[in-house]
């Protein structure tokens, strides 16, 4: 059938397969929602635009931490502090905070892990304790903080581990669920009544397909973060680079627009600063440390000047503004500017290395200006203004004294800033059964919601939140689209047929069975971004030294997880050891490569 640029209605010859749901989005959300309607008696069709090894979302490159509470009513007080003085409604609150209070339930019963509690994690003093302190929680001011606590799927994060386990559900029920990779939905298919959904068209392979969703469709496909018009249309920014995945496009809003879904949330996102600028496409890397925020160092704008204190607390890119906390906008170029003293110490504290190769030096501050493209006697004076709030005691923009040195007198450094956003929330207003309403806010038939598309979270947002979400209103769509519906048989005459095409799905339980000769072994880990690493390591019959290592299976995330898979491989032969220096920036994928080939040595006899 050929596409048009509306929403397709009921007029179709035939349909090309039938499922009972369709899940359209493979992430947290999407695999959890598939999961529930699976074990809710459905057969599921789940597709995504990514490619095998690319999916996951966001959920696959977040830092794993899950929102939870105790008491119903202390965490319901926290979210309603953090989303004031927004509108809030009382129904999917309810069911929201409700499910935060069980978490714990929720990851023994449906995740079969023990969760670990980060408040106690803080408490033995773990090793990332002053990353996680300042979250848990983020706003300790507000009404019922005290009852917030992320939760953890092991003692560690940001390193795709609840992902993992949320894929491994959808795996493990491969008889129920159907994957279908870089498959982009075009449209929803309505009934001839223009409300009830009844499908979706896809994109496999070329093939304009036609697939009917007996009992329901549900979207989870993310925001819009590498949407540039959407970015500029619903944020009033020009641009802002995507931190997590790449294939949030923004298609989720145009289904829901389609459907005459009521929109929410459109404006809301949360983001980072102290991120290099990166080449278009690629997911940037978070650069941290004191260096970069502690002494002669200050960051400015498109003129020249100013713009923050460098050193003041943030809060998922939220910065405090006069007794709330807002994102604040952004600067087209913004740039880093330091001195020769800051340098040195960013060297000695062996700083993310691409960051040294940004910069950009000269050795004065108008010859910089000049290359930075600024206005000089701009930016001369805002390092003045800086030195002079050093001297007295009194910065500009509140940044405390000890946080501040005086400028040298040259050579001076410039490194371009990217403005970067971790995600979206806006998207398909959805209700207590995670159903998307229409602009009457009545239930769209047969239209299903959840996570970061269309999200609960409006206002001020706390860490874990948006894969809480995930977790409660992926169970909740799952369960509800598998019910049947009766209403949703189309009673009209010259209904389609079904074609009933071979299917095929993309994911099936490993059934990987590799070559290996003698003095070769097989190794794996599970511990890196993508999924499981695997190697064929092959040892010198005599003295047992490494002599080749073969990647057999890897989807490390991004250029550098890529570089760090050919460039330990190379080392550890060289050095005759996996115990090799981590590359900077892809610390988790290194670790995971060191790990699998270690796997592989200790099958030696």
């Amino acid at each position: 059938m050929e596409e048009d640029n509306d929403m397709l209605e009921n007029q179709l010859k035939q349909w090309d397969a039938q499922y009972d749901v369709i899940v359209v989005g493979f992430g947290g959300a999407g695999a959890t929602a598939a999961r529930f309607a699976a074990d809710n008696g459905a057969k599921v069709l789940l597709v995504d635009s990514a490619p095998k090894g690319h999916e996951g979302g966001n959920t696959r490159y977040c830092g794993q931490l899950i929102m939870s509470g105790t008491d119903e009513t202390e965490i319901r007080k926290y979210y309603l502090a953090l989303n004031g003085p927004m509108n809030h409604e009382s129904k999917i609150t309810d069911a929201y905070t409700k499910n935060l209070a069980h978490m714990q339930g929720y990851l023994k019963k449906y995740l079969g892990v023990k969760p670990v509690s980060v408040r106690e994690l803080i408490e033995k003093g773990h090793s990332q304790r002053k990353i996680l302190e300042p979250m848990t929680p983020e706003y300790p001011e507000l009404p019922g903080a005290d009852n917030f606590d992320f939760l953890l799927v092991h003692e560690q994060f940001s390193d795709g581990a609840l992902w993992k386990i949320l894929r491994q559900k959808v795996v493990d029920r491969s008889e129920k669920i159907d994957v279908w990779f870089e498959t982009p939905a075009k449209h929803l298919i309505q009934a001839n009544d223009g409300k009830k959904i009844k499908g979706i068209q896809v994109d496999r392979a070329g093939n304009q397909l036609n697939i009917e969703a007996k009992n329901g469709v549900i979207l989870t496909l993310g925001g819009f973060e590498n949407n540039k018009d959407m970015i500029q249309n619903y944020v009033g920014e020009p641009m802002i680079g995507p931190i997590g995945t790449l294939y949030n496009q923004g298609k989720g809003i145009d289904l829901a627009i389609e459907a005459g879904a009521d929109l929410w949330h459109m404006q809301a996102t949360s983001g980072l600063t102290n991120l290099l600028k990166e080449k278009t496409g690629q997911r940037p890397s978070l650069v941290m440390g004191p260096a970069l925020t502690v002494g002669s160092v200050i960051r400015v704008g498109d003129d020249g000047t100013r713009y923050q204190n460098e050193n003041k607390t943030q809060r998922h890119g939220y910065l405090s503004n006069h007794g709330l906390w807002r994102v604040p906008h952004t600067q087209v170029q913004p740039f880093m500017i330091f001195d020769q003293t800051q340098h040195e110490e960013m060297v000695a504290n062996k700083i993310y290395q691409p960051l040294l190769d940004a910069e950009i030096k000269d050795t004065t501050i108008a010859g910089l200006a000049t290359m930075i493209k600024v206005p000089a006697d701009k930016l001369a004076r805002t390092v003045s203004d800086f030195n002079e709030g050093f001297r007295i005691g009194s910065d500009e923009f509140k940044r405390e004294l000890q946080t501040m040195r005086k400028f040298d007198e040259g050579p001076y450094y410039a490194v371009p800033l990217g403005n970067f956003i971790l995600n979206t929330q806006g998207g398909p207003r959805r209700n207590e059964r995670a159903e998307v309403v229409g602009v009457d806010q009545q239930p769209i038939p047969g239209l299903y919601a959840a996570g970061e598309l269309g999200s609960i979270w409006g206002g001020q947002y706390q860490g874990g939140g948006n894969i809480s979400d995930c977790l409660i209103f992926g169970k909740i769509a799952g369960e509800n689209a598998a019910t049947k519906k009766k209403d949703l048989d189309d009673n009209v005459a010259n209904q389609p047929k079904v074609k009933k095409i071979k299917v095929t799905s993309d994911i099936q339980p490993s059934q990987n069975k590799y070559v290996v000769k003698e003095n070769q072994y097989i190794g794996k880990s599970q511990a890196g971004m993508g999924d499981d690493i695997v190697v064929r390591v092959t040892i010198t019959p005599q003295d047992k030294n490494l002599k080749k290592i073969e990647i057999l299976q890897q989807s490390e995330t991004g250029e550098l997880g890529t570089v760090a898979v050919n460039k330990l491989s190379h080392e550890m032969i060289e050095k005759n050891t996996p115990d090799v220096a981590v590359i900077s920036g892809a610390s988790i994928s290194s670790n995971a490569i060191k790990e699998a080939v270690k796997n592989a040595l200790s099958q030696i006899k």
